[in-house]
């Protein structure tokens, strides 16, 4: 029971993020547009189809065995968190670049 629901929550998690960067992507296409940037706005689909290869990482996981954190799942963990950081790194970083631009507005009124 608790090894169901622990793969629920890790996928509706995973799921919830690629929605997350893909909102992220809309908005900041549209911002981009409006700025004149580059499209860097591409950069979430790249990360959302990396962290969906988690996806079938993680079934696979959980396939395979019956407790997904044991020791001889280390390859392929190493696989599923090294796939997470990529996408995310990759969102971070261009999200940086679209947004950095409001640290300068909040600090403007706070001060």
């Amino acid at each position: 029971m608790i090894l169901e629901l622990d793969f629920l929550l890790q996928s509706i998690g995973i799921i919830g993020i690629i929605v997350f960067y893909i909102v992220l992507a809309k908005l900041s296409a549209r911002m981009g547009e409006g700025l004149m940037l580059a499209p860097y706005y591409r950069w979430y689909y790249v990360s959302c189809i990396i962290i969906s290869l988690t996806i079938p990482v993680h079934i696979y996981l959980h396939q395979r065995y019956e407790m997904p954190h044991s020791v001889e799942s280390l390859d392929m963990q190493g696989l599923y968190f090294s796939l997470l950081l990529i996408g995310n790194l990759i969102a971070i970083l261009v999200s940086f670049r679209y947004w950095w631009w409001l640290k300068d507005e909040i600090f403007k009124r706070v001060l």
